[in-house]
C-alpha cells in the first residue's frame, strides 16, 4: 500500500519532530525515573502450566476511563484475573498523565505497552524508541483480521512512510451503530416537560421557550437557589466552551478542532466566516437565552466541578450531556422510578439531521498505543494476545461485563446472556458488575462501547450485553416506560433510531486529520483561540441585539486581521486529503 500523506501531512511530520527535539532536554531527568518505576513493576516471567502460555507481566501506561476507576499497580481484580488466564498478561497500569506523555516522548524511554498522541508516533519510530509489530500480527487475529482498516491506518498514516505497523488504535468500530452510550442530547426532566405542556421543538426559539417555561415554574431549588435552563464551563476546550453538543446532536454539526467544523451528512467543511458555523449557532442561542435570564452568567468562567455542583443540586435543568445527569437519575430511581431526565427530541425534519450513530473505523485517536523497542519476544508475543484478547468479543465483552463464565455466559443458542447468577447479584447490589471489574479497562477496550456483535447468533446486538433491548426492557423504570409510550416505541434509545431524519459520523475522517500544526499556523491559531474565548462570550452578554450584531461584524474582522484566511485554507486542504485518504484506506 502506498503512503497516503498529502502536503499537510508531511508538514506535521516535520512540526512533531522538531516539537518532541524540544523536549529533549529533560530525557535524562525522564529515563532514571522511568527506569526505577519499570523495574519497580517486572516481575520474573515463568511458564504456565497445563497451557504452555508464558506469563509475563506487562507495564501499560494507560487513563482511568469510565465509572470504575483503576487504582495504578498490579491489578487483580476479576476481570484482571480473567485476562490474565485468558493471555497469561499480568497487567502493572501506569496511570496515563500528559505530563509524563511528554517527558516519555521526549526521552524516548517507553513502558511495555504506551497510550501516546498521535503527533508523538512518528518522531518516536524515527528514533527507534517503538517497535514494529508485523512480524507479530499472528498472534493477534482478532486485532488484525478482525479490523484490517484500522491495521491500513495504522501502516499507511502512522507507519512513517514504512508500510509498518507501530500504532495499534483501540475502540474500533467498524460498522456504524446507534450511540447508546455517553451521547449527547437534550436532556430535561420527563415530569417537567410533561408539566410545561410537552411541546415540540421545531425551532432553537421553539427550545429557549420550553427552558423559560420550565424556569417560571421552578425559578429556585428547594434551598433557595436561582435556576438556569442552560450552564456551561470552560475547561475542556474551546470547542466545548463555546459550542453547545445540542447543536452536534440535533444540527448534525462536529468540529474538526477549534477553529472549523464539518456537517455530518455531506461533510460539508465549516470555517468561521460561514454564519452557520456551530459556535455562532450557540452563541445566538445563548444571547437569545441572556435575554429571557435563562443562562448562567458563570457560564463561560466556571470550572467543571462548579457546573457539576450545579447540577447536582438542582440549579441547572438542562444539559446537552447525558451523564451529567447520572447522579440525579439515580436519586430519581431510588424515589421510585416514576420521574427521570430524558432526551427530548427536536422535531424530526430536515433542519435537524440528527446525529444518532456512529463508525470508528481506524479506532480511537485518543486511544492509540505503541509499544517499546525494549521489549524481547517474549513480551512481544504476550502483548499481541493481550490485544488479540481486546479485540475479540469475548474480550471487548468482559471488559464492559465481567468475567465470562461469571456475570456472562453463552446460552445453548450461541447467543451472549448474562447469567442468572449476576441477574440475582445485581438486583440484590447494582454495583456487582463494578465489584467485578466490569468498566475498569474501558481505556483499553478493544471494540467500541456500543459496537454491535459481528457473529450469526448475536447479529445486531451490542456487545456491551446491558445495552440490548431485552436488557433494557427488562429493566426499564415507570418514568422510562411513560417517555416510550409518549413516543410510540418500545426503548428508549428509539426515539433517536426511529427517526427518519438521522445521520451518522465517521470517526474516521477526523483520525486523518494533522495531529500537529505547522509552527506560523499553531500561532495563529493560538492567538485567535484566545481572542475567541474572550470575544464570543462579551458578544452573547450584549444588550442588544444591535450591539451583539456590531461584536459579531467585529470578530469577523478580526479574525481576517489575525490570519485566519491561512488557517482555514490550511485546514481545508487538510480535510479535503482526509476525505481522499480515508477512501483509499476503507477501499475494500
Amino acid at each position: 500500500m502506498r503512503k497516503v500523506l498529502g502536503k499537510s501531512g508531511k508538514r506535521i511530520m516535520a512540526a512533531a519532530l522538531a516539537a518532541v527535539l524540544g523536549l529533549s532536554l529533560t530525557a535524562c531527568q525522564s529515563s532514571a525515573n522511568q527506569t526505577a518505576e519499570n523495574n519497580a513493576g517486572q516481575e520474573e516471567n515463568v511458564q504456565a502450566g497445563e497451557e504452555g502460555i508464558e506469563q509475563v507481566t506487562i507495564d501499560i501506561f494507560m487513563d482511568s476511563a469510565g465509572e470504575n476507576p483503576i487504582t495504578a499497580g498490579i491489578q487483580d481484580d476479576p476481570v484482571a484475573q480473567y485476562i490474565k488466564e485468558q493471555t497469561g498478561v499480568t497487567l502493572n497500569v501506569v496511570l496515563f498523565s500528559n505530563e509524563k506523555q511528554q517527558a516519555m516522548a521526549a526521552s524516548g524511554d517507553l513502558y511495555d505497552v504506551n497510550r501516546m498522541g498521535l503527533q508523538y508516533i512518528t518522531p518516536l519510530i524515527q528514533a527507534g524508541a517503538v517497535q514494529s509489530l508485523d512480524e507479530y500480527l499472528s498472534y493477534a487475529p482478532s486485532m488484525a483480521e478482525g479490523f484490517p482498516e484500522m491495521v491500513n491506518y495504522s501502516k499507511g498514516y502512522l507507519g512513517n512512510g514504512e508500510n509498518k505497523m507501530y500504532a495499534i488504535c483501540a475502540r474500533g468500530k467498524n460498522q456504524a451503530s446507534p450511540l447508546a452510550t455517553s451521547r449527547y442530547g437534550n436532556f430535561i426532566r420527563w415530569e417537567w416537560y410533561k408539566e410545561a405542556g410537552s411541546p415540540e421543538i421545531k425551532s432553537i426559539d421553539d427550545f429557549l421557550n420550553l427552558l423559560k417555561t420550565i424556569q417560571d415554574k421552578h425559578p429556585q431549588t428547594e434551598s433557595g437557589k436561582k435556576t438556569y435552563g442552560i450552564s456551561r464551563f470552560n475547561d475542556w476546550g474551546l470547542n466545548h466552551t463555546l459550542s453547545d453538543p445540542v447543536i452536534w446532536k440535533y444540527c448534525a454539526q462536529y468540529g474538526l478542532n477549534d477553529l472549523c467544523s464539518f456537517h455530518i451528512p455531506d461533510l460539508e467543511y465549516i470555517d468561521l466566516y460561514n454564519e452557520n458555523h456551530m459556535y455562532w449557532i450557540a452563541a445566538d442561542m445563548y444571547f437569545k437565552a441572556n435575554q429571557m435570564g435563562l443562562l448562567d452568567p458563570e457560564t463561560y468562567t466556571q470550572k467543571n466541578e462548579d457546573y457539576s455542583q450545579k447540577i447536582n443540586e438542582g440549579q441547572v435543568f438542562y444539559s446537552s450531556m447525558e451523564w451529567d445527569f447520572d447522579a440525579g437519575n439515580a436519586e430519581l430511581s431510588k424515589a421510585g422510578g416514576k420521574d427521570k431526565f430524558v432526551d427530548i427530541p427536536w422535531a424530526d425534519t430536515a433542519e435537524f439531521p440528527a446525529w444518532i450513530s456512529r463508525a470508528s473505523e481506524f479506532g480511537m485517536a485518543a486511544r492509540t498505543f505503541v509499544v517499546s523497542s525494549k521489549c524481547d519476544e517474549t513480551k512481544m508475543k504476550a502483548i499481541m494476545r493481550l490485544f488479540d484478547f481486546l479485540f475479540s468479543e469475548d474480550g471487548s465483552r468482559t471488559i464492559m461485563n465481567g468475567p465470562k463464565g461469571i456475570t456472562w455466559d453463552y446460552d445453548e443458542n450461541g447467543v451472549a446472556v448474562l447469567t442468572e447468577d449476576c441477574k440475582q447479584k445485581l438486583k440484590e447490589n447494582p454495583d456487582y458488575l463494578l465489584e467485578q471489574g466490569a468498566n475498569r479497562y474501558l481505556g483499553l477496550v478493544g471494540q467500541d462501547y456500543d459496537a454491535l456483535s459481528a457473529t450469526q447468533a448475536n447479529e445486531g446486538k451490542y456487545i456491551d450485553l446491558r445495552l440490548n433491548k431485552e436488557y433494557v426492557e427488562e429493566n426499564m423504570t415507570d418514568a422510562d416506560k411513560d417517555y416510550c409510550d409518549f413516543y410510540g416505541v418500545d426503548v428508549p434509545l428509539e426515539v433517536s433510531t426511529k427517526r427518519e431524519n438521522q445521520s451518522t459520523i465517521h470517526e474516521g475522517y477526523i483520525n486523518l486529520m494533522p495531529a500537529e500544526n505547522p509552527t506560523d499556523i499553531q500561532r495563529s491559531i493560538t492567538k485567535i483561540s484566545d481572542y475567541l474565548q474572550q470575544a464570543v462570550p462579551d458578544m452573547v452578554f450584549s444588550e442588544t441585539q444591535e450591539e451583539y450584531d456590531q461584536k459579531y461584524a467585529q470578530i469577523q474582522a478580526e479574525l481576517k486581521n489575525m490570519g485566519y484566511d491561512d488557517v482555514t485554507a490550511y485546514f481545508k486542504e487538510a480535510w479535503e486529503n482526509a476525505i481522499s485518504n480515508y477512501k483509499e484506506l476503507t477501499a475494500k
